[in-house]
């Protein structure tokens, strides 16, 4: 009696230590990028009219989940999206704001032209086969944004590689990307190898 009282004494530590059936998944690549890749398919066959709340998604591998941007985030809106297009505990919902567009040129002597590098989180197709999606970021910023760009400016464009866009200004834009994109059109983008605080961030 004292044998089977201790087996199980025993065996409910060996549960108290290891968990039973608690033990969580480790993400690995395959299954974000299937998640990240199912996001971008609902999109590119349905478009972004229909639900126009949605701003970018994008891998983050450092944390393991898959990114996505969200005018309304609130819970509501996340289960909404869940509903829609796809369930998934991988997801992080971030608040974001509203895509930023290329604007149309508008020549001015005035207006400034400079660089500003960002690294490429995340590439979609468009609708209009010209265009892509770039959802960026500035070494050392928080900030996240997607934006929409002519595919013939980098037709070979790579996430997770950093590119100097040459921009040139429509008008004085705030020193943020949403502002900066809003303001002013893309003269280039070309792919750099140079890292940290050796990127160029010209001022605006």
């Amino acid at each position: 009696m004292k044998r089977i009282f201790l087996g199980l004494l025993c065996a409910s530590l060996l549960i108290g230590v290891t968990g039973c059936g608690n033990s969580k998944k480790v993400a690995t690549e395959e299954d974000l990028e299937s998640v990240n890749n199912e996001i971008i398919a609902y999109f590119q066959t349905n478009g972004t009219s229909d639900y126009e709340n949605y701003v970018f998604n994008y891998v983050d591998e450092e944390n393991k989940v898959v990114v996505v941007g969200l005018l309304d985030n609130s819970e509501e809106e996340q289960e909404r999206f869940k509903d829609t297009i796809v369930d998934s505990d991988l997801i992080k919902f971030v608040k974001s704001e509203k895509f930023v567009n290329e604007n149309d040129n508008q020549e001015s002597e005035d207006l400034k032209t400079f660089i500003r590098t960002y690294e490429i989180l995340n590439v979609a197709e468009s609708n209009d086969t010209d265009y892509m999606y770039l959802t960026i970021r500035q070494f050392q910023g928080e900030e996240v944004q997607t934006i929409k760009v002519e595919k013939a400016l980098c037709p070979e464009i790579e996430e997770g590689k950093s590119y100097e866009f040459t921009l040139k200004q429509n008008r004085k834009p705030e020193d943020n990307i949403l502002s900066i994109f809003n303001n002013s059109s893309i003269v280039s983008i070309k792919e750099t190898d140079k890292i940290g605080l050796e990127q160029i961030q010209e001022d605006i």
